[in-house]
């Protein structure tokens, strides 16, 4: 993960929550009959653009010699556009959201293959006028059919270290009504490819292009009045989640260890218990903080090779494996789901030659189920640049008022 993947991903929270205050229009109250009808859409997305250089592979050291600097790609996405009949539609100036299937092309199948994508997106409008509206839209899933790393095969691509990675894509656009069910949506996004560091290589992917879609609305429009909305009622919660995760040490081992290969890889559990006091003060922003343990099985990690066979060599102690971190997290809030950023610091763990800094950050989402159960994926990095893991977790809140 590179520097500008945050940036623009903070870039675009900045703008949403200088958009706190919703332009209010009108107090009229919507019919019962519109308030049951799906408004969906189907849509034809095409770009191209530049592939940032950001590791050696992408600059030209591969097989062709060339740089890797340019792709196009194409989805196709179906969607839900709400329609005013919840109060938080009408905070966020009618949002849509829906599924995508994503397909890039870098023109070098043999060492990056030909990656797709299965996805999710929301699509945040900041300004709405009688026929066009501008707005951003995030989009997050997992890509699949890359060809990876090989020390063989692949031995250049320190890009791509897996078939599968995260997908992660934030957008501006301006959309205009063409005609009675037709649209054309024209902008600029930022694409990024990692694994988080799972499995090594893994400098990622970046991409920024202009690109332009095609939309078609499967219903006539809803009518988009939007009304005055209470004030949201602030509340407190206690939140409790257990996160695991995989994390990857790339060994360089002698070659007479009757080993096919000299790099070896081996994948290290870990898992995260994390408590946090947060309070949801507006519909948008919710502020907190709170306490990470992390067993992380990777932590001063060795191995024995005998016979040919990889074995870990097991920890002295099981607190070896332990740190705590303290943290303070901001998640910005649409309805249920959550994009949510930590800033943490190490307050114990075991000195070792060579530890990651004291700060690390975690960033990703969160979705709220009615039970005031939530699940989510996050990211925890160092540097706000160096991806340490992605971390899946499950966890359940207790609020109030």
């Amino acid at each position: 993960m590179k520097r500008i993947y945050f940036a623009c991903l903070l870039a675009l929270l900045t703008i949403s929550a200088m958009g706190q205050a919703p332009e209010l229009y009108s107090t009229a109250k919507k019919d019962t009959a519109q308030k049951k009808t799906k408004y969906k859409f189907l849509s034809i997305k095409y770009q191209a653009g530049t592939v940032l250089q950001t590791n050696t592979f992408l600059e030209g050291d591969n097989k062709t010699g060339e740089p890797i600097d340019y792709y196009q790609s194409l989805a196709l996405q179906y969607g839900r556009q709400t329609d005013g009949s919840k109060e938080w539609e009408h905070v966020f100036n009618f949002p849509f959201f829906g599924v995508g299937f994503y397909t890039a092309n870098f023109f070098n199948i043999d060492e990056l293959g030909h990656p797709m994508a299965l996805y999710g997106f929301l699509g945040l409008p900041l300004k709405r006028w009688q026929r066009s509206s501008l707005g951003y839209k995030l989009g997050f899933g997992l890509t699949y059919n890359w060809e990876p790393y090989d020390t063989y095969e692949n031995p250049f691509n320190v890009a791509i270290g897996s078939y599968r990675t995260v997908y992660i894509d934030a957008s501006l656009y301006y959309q205009y009504q063409l005609g009675k069910r037709w649209d054309l949506n024209a902008g600029f996004g930022f694409t990024h490819f990692s694994n988080g560091g799972t499995k090594k290589p893994n400098s990622g992917i970046n991409l920024v292009s202009p690109f332009v879609e095609l939309k078609y609305n499967l219903k006539d429009r809803p009518l988009l009045v939007r009304k005055i909305v209470d004030p949201y009622k602030q509340h407190h919660e206690l939140s409790f989640n257990v996160g695991l995760s995989g994390r990857q040490i790339v060994y360089d081992v002698n070659a007479n260890e009757g080993l096919d290969d000299k790099y070896q890889d081996v994948t290290y559990t870990v898992v995260n218990l994390s408590a946090a006091y947060l309070k949801q003060t507006t519909w948008k922003n919710k502020f907190g903080g709170g306490i990470d343990l992390t067993y992380d099985e990777s932590i001063d990690a060795q191995i024995d090779i005998n016979d040919g066979e990889i074995e870990k060599v097991p920890p002295v102690s099981f607190g070896e494996k332990m740190s705590m971190g303290v943290f303070g997290t901001y998640e910005f809030c649409v309805d249920r789901l959550s994009v949510a950023s930590y800033l943490g610091a190490y307050v114990f763990r075991k000195k070792i030659d060579d530890p990651d800094p004291v700060l690390y950050q975690k960033f990703g989402v969160k979705y709220h189920f009615k039970s005031d159960l939530y699940a989510g994926v996050l990211v925890r990095a160092h540097n706000f640049s160096v991806a340490d893991f992605i971390e899946w977790h499950v966890g359940y809140r207790i609020k109030w008022d």
